[in-house]
């Protein structure tokens, strides 16, 4: 190794170890020596981490002289210039100094990265601006300046500039959805939302031939679980007839639902119906229409005998044209819910789903319909068939979500009978279930129990029974146990859960306005209850969707996020709360 490679590695090794006045010493030496703008680079560096400011300006001007041309020292001069405090005059230099760099791509760019190595991004989208106006360049240098701007946090610009240049080059618009995707991702306050939502409606209005920004709306809103917004896309898109989007919309129609927007998803799934008949999609639209029907009149609370009845008659004609498919499987379950729950025809419920089990589907296909027997077994106070056939699907699907549920369901049936130590053990093991839903149920019945029987086990076996007689649809009932609950046996533990089921009961009553202040009674009087959380949440969503009052679900949704951070609730909430306060603008 020669004696300048030596001086080199040990230079460096002396900056790497910020000892600054040793590695510039070295470095002026290889430079006074080699006369290489690199070691020249290195040592006015270190005058600067040193703090000698005014040796640093002197090195500078006294390299331009002989090096006009090198960009980085004209910028690296502004820098100092900025750190003596002059920051006028740092900019009024660069100002005259890009006017200098040549018209070509290569020379903007290099400059530009300089620029933005040492913060003065204003600069660089001047000197970006500049050759973008150049027509012999013919480039917009939109997707550097949205680089830039997005370290400058102008995240206004940012999505313009990104935008622009999807729209010059379109097949590069994966690349753009994940930059916005990654702008989003460390949004902390929601403003980089807010901005790319806002450009979006924008674009679309102002070009809504562009499929891609429509395709950028429609991805935007499926992020947000906006699905109204990502409905009215698909549909736009639909109808202009250049691709078919009907597995899209399909898909918006499915997550809708899971997520218990049952209007949009009946919304899809008849924008299919009618559009394509019996095409392809004809049996899982018709199936999600049917299916999320009935979700939609169980959330509200609908009670009307006569809709239940209409409904099973549409589920008799699809079968009758579609037959006893797999895929028609799901309508299986909700035509024997709604003939054991809604229109008491407990035996035709339990007739049909002993059919079907010996047609010979699946055994997930199985387990579901055995599940459900045993759902409505419980429902007519068979409780050991119930028992039976529960444990039958947990043992026949082993690790699977059905048998977790199946597990649970089992645990339910054992807390509403007063077996509490089984049932808590059983619970006990749910708790780490992969399914999050399950979990949660664990975990609440589990503290239902474990909670109430520290304060109060007959508090607990009547609560219990009013909970079976919830599941079996005896409000009446049930209200009673509750109010003798509240009248021999209060206490802070059981007054939050009678007030809670007393809201649930309300609900399926159709006593909207009464559920509400039993649910306030909640959150408001017991806050530190392991129910609160779901308790704030549930009104919310009644504030929403069932009173119409955006404003105090708002307020719901903020203290739910605001208070109980741990809740598996929160996520959703803060997603309701932007939708709701942009639906409210």
């Amino acid at each position: 190794m020669t004696q300048r490679q030596l001086d080199e590695k040990l230079a460096r090794e002396l900056y790497y170890k910020k000892d600054y006045e040793k590695a510039r010493d070295i470095y002026k030496n290889l430079y006074d020596t080699y006369d290489q703008a690199s070691y020249f680079n290195q040592y006015a560096d270190c005058l600067i981490l040193t703090g000698d400011l005014e040796s640093a300006e002197k090195a500078y001007k006294s390299f331009l002289k002989k090096n006009p041309k090198n960009w980085k020292s004209h910028v690296d001069l502004a820098y100092v210039y900025q750190q003596q405090g002059d920051n006028p005059k740092a900019l009024r230099y660069l100002n005259k100094m890009i006017k200098d760099v040549p018209d070509t791509r290569n020379a903007i760019i290099e400059v530009t990265n300089l620029l933005r190595t040492r913060n003065f991004n204003d600069v660089a989208i001047s000197l970006f601006d500049r050759g973008a106006k150049n027509p012999d360049l013919n480039y917009s240098f939109n997707l550097e300046k949205a680089y830039t701007y997005n370290s400058m946090l102008d995240f206004e610009n940012a999505t313009e500039c990104y935008l622009q240049y999807l729209k010059e080059k379109p097949e590069q618009y994966e690349m753009v959805k994940n930059r916005l995707r990654t702008m989003m991702l460390y949004d902390l306050n929601g403003n980089v939302r807010d901005v790319v939502r806002m450009a979006l409606l924008r674009k679309t209005q102002e070009e809504p031939e562009n499929e891609e920004f429509s395709s950028l709306l429609m991805w935007y809103s499926l992020q947000e679980q906006d699905y109204d917004l990502a409905l009215m896309q698909l549909k736009a898109l639909d109808k202009r007839g250049k691709n078919n989007y009907e597995s899209d919309i399909l898909y918006v129609a499915q997550i809708a639902g899971d997520n218990k927007q049952y209007d949009i998803a009946i919304e899809a799934y008849d924008y299919i119906l009618k559009k394509s008949g019996e095409g392809v999609f004809y049996v899982q639209a018709t199936v999600g229409f049917i299916k999320n029907s009935y979700e939609k009149a169980k959330a509200e609370g609908n009670r009307d005998k006569s809709f239940y009845e209409d409904l099973s008659e549409t589920i008799d004609y699809a079968f009758d044209k579609i037959g006893y498919t797999n895929a028609m499987m799901p309508l299986v379950l909700v035509q024997a819910d709604i003939l054991a729950f809604e229109l008491g025809r407990y035996d035709d419920a339990k007739t049909l789903l002993n059919r079907t089990l010996t047609l010979g589907f699946l055994p997930q296909t199985n387990a579901e319909l055995k599940m459900k027997l045993a759902d409505i077994y419980l429902l007519t106070d068979e409780v050991w068939d119930a028992t039976l056939l529960y444990s039958q699907v947990e043992k026949s699907m082993k690790n699977e979500p059905i048998a977790h549920e199946a597990r649970f369901k089992n645990a339910q049936l054992r807390y509403f009978i007063g077996e509490f130590e089984w049932a808590n053990a059983a619970l006990d093991v749910l708790k780490a279930a992969t399914s999050k839903l399950v979990a949660n149920d664990a975990m609440t019945l589990s503290l239902t129990i474990s909670d109430n029987l520290e304060y109060d086990t007959i508090a607990l076996k009547r609560i219990a029974k009013a909970d079976y007689y919830i599941y079996q649809r005896k409000y009446d009932l049930a209200n009673v146990v509750l109010d003798s609950v509240a009248a021999y046996n209060p206490n802070e533990v059981s007054l939050p859960n009678v007030f809670y089921r007393k809201a649930k009961i309300a609900i399926n009553e159709g006593n909207y306005e009464l559920a509400d202040s039993l649910y306030k009674r909640v959150y408001e009087g017991y806050a530190d209850s392991y129910i609160a959380d779901e308790a704030l949440a549930e009104d919310a969503q009644l504030l929403e969707t069932l009173l119409n009052r955006k404003e105090e679900a708002m307020e719901c949704y903020s203290r739910l996020f605001d208070y109980y951070t741990a809740s598996v609730y929160v996520a959703q909430a803060r997603k309701s709360y932007r939708r709701l306060r942009d639906e409210i603008k």
